[in-house]
């Protein structure tokens, strides 16, 4: 069973830096398989860093190509993506966003979309299908 869990690891959530930093760590079992850290910025959550105990990088380095992932490995990306969702949501945020540019080829299969320098992911598009957001639909 695969579990996504907040640490409280001052040495991991120090590390960026930022105020209210939530690293949020995946684990199947006792194993760790990856991560994700998460911040506020402005009204929504920045995704800082994300990664995968896998051979391959979540990110692709300016000048190199992009080795794709797997369905597996796309679907653990997705778990940390949703993670970080919900920990948005549950401090009232309605977004996620990344700025690192390193990430976008990666995040734009998950329906995150241009807005300035950053891509954005509105959370009724992650969790559109659960009741909150269909009652929230059916009310309009």
């Amino acid at each position: 069973m695969i579990t996504v869990k907040p640490t409280d690891n001052l040495d991991l959530i120090n590390q960026y830096e930022r105020e209210n930093t939530a690293y949020l760590i995946m684990r199947e079992e006792d194993k760790e398989i990856g991560f994700v850290a998460i911040a506020p910025f402005k009204s929504t959550y920045e995704i800082l860093e994300m990664n995968l105990n896998i051979d391959k990088p979540l990110k692709r380095e300016e000048g190199k190509d992009f080795t794709p992932l797997n369905a597996n490995e796309l679907g653990l990306v997705e778990i940390l993506i949703r993670a970080a969702g919900s920990y948005a949501f549950n401090k009232d945020c309605w977004s996620l966003c990344v700025k690192d540019k390193a990430y976008f080829d990666l995040l734009k299969k998950f329906e995150f979309t241009a807005s300035g320098d950053f891509l954005v992911l509105y959370l009724n598009k992650l969790f559109g299908n659960t009741c909150c957001c269909n009652a929230k639909k059916d009310a309009n």
